[in-house]
């Protein structure tokens, strides 16, 4: 990927919150969830060569990448934002 370090950061909150909104409902896979996790996996296992090591980690049984509690911390107040203006409305 030819991005520099704050356009990924931009992007990891982008999936964030759009992986959020797009499958936080869901009760059972389906092919959205399917490509939006394989998707997030890739971008997922960049993070190291940016320098965001505290936002994801990887687990070594599951060999899959997930948020860690930083980048749930930095992130879903964005969401948080979102759905109190919802209610606004």
């Amino acid at each position: 990927m030819n991005l520099n370090k704050s356009q990924y950061k931009t992007l990891l909150m982008m999936m964030y919150c759009g992986e959020f909104v797009i499958n936080g409902h869901n009760t059972k896979k389906d092919i959205i969830q399917f490509e939006t996790e394989n998707l997030e996996q890739y971008i997922f296992s960049f993070a190291k060569e940016y320098g965001f090591e505290k936002f994801i980690e990887y687990d070594k049984n599951l060999k899959m990448y997930f948020p860690t509690a930083d980048m749930e911390d930095e992130f879903h107040g964005f969401i948080d934002r979102y759905d109190l203006n919802q209610k606004r409305k």
